[in-house]
């Protein structure tokens, strides 16, 4: 489920938690073009078949005018989430995996894609308002790495009581980085430290991280989650 709101042409992406909790592995440009995608889908209007939306070259570039490439961009992001899927970890333990897009059609002379979700995707999207998360698509498109944007998506859900604690597994996953930095210091290094810096400098908050020890063992995080000055937003 998705809502467009272009007051001030800020443009909000609006996601089912259990898509936000899940695990999959995205370039940073398959993310981008994922989270516009989703700003685009009216969530009063869904086909039965699957959502759909058109993304040109021009709304790629207004979004994301740093990129130098734009088309290209665009047309890798999209053949490559073609073959992605997303694991969903319900509490029952029983894990799934769906593809993200059904079709994509490419039409080069207009510099346009055309991309359909899969049937699966597309009833995460349709859920009740209160299970959902509503992020900035302004702020998300200031964020240059993937494991900054989902910082971001998994501290949004909890802007309203500026607290989340989560277990470092769980955190590995969300990050896709279950199997990859098994060391703490190099997953803190090369993850989550950039990922915290990034969402500070860029972002409309701020993220403070303290580690939750069992023994001499960190087993969990816990982030402080603080709206920002307003003056601190001009810097």
């Amino acid at each position: 489920m998705s809502l467009i709101d272009q007051d001030k042409n800020r443009v909000s992406v609006t996601q089912d938690n259990q898509l936000i909790e899940a695990s999959y592995t995205l370039t940073l440009n398959e993310k981008r073009l994922l989270l516009l995608g989703i700003s685009k889908l009216d969530p009063r209007h869904f086909p039965p078949a699957g959502a759909e939306f058109e993304l040109t070259v021009a709304e790629w570039k207004q979004h994301f005018p740093q990129d130098g490439t734009p088309w290209r961009a665009l047309q890798r992001a999209a053949k490559q989430m073609i073959k992605r899927h997303v694991t969903f970890h319900p509490k029952t333990g029983i894990t799934e995996d769906v593809n993200w897009f059904d079709s994509v059609r490419y039409v080069e002379a207009e510099g346009r894609i055309s991309v359909r979700f899969t049937y699966s995707i597309t009833t995460r999207l349709q859920g009740m308002m209160e299970a959902f998360t509503r992020l900035s698509l302004l702020d998300v498109s200031k964020l240059n790495s993937f494991h900054s944007i989902r910082l971001y998506e998994l501290a949004s859900q909890f802007r309203s009581t500026g607290y989340r604690k989560i277990t470092v597994a769980d955190f590995r996953g969300g990050m896709d980085c279950a199997e990859t930095y098994p060391r703490m210091g190099d997953f803190k290094t090369r993850v989550l430290r950039p990922a915290l810096k990034e969402i500070n400098e860029k972002s409309d908050f701020k993220i403070e991280c303290r580690d939750i020890k069992r023994g001499r063992k960190i087993t969990a995080f816990e982030f402080i989650i603080s709206e920002k000055e307003q003056g601190d937003l001009f810097k």
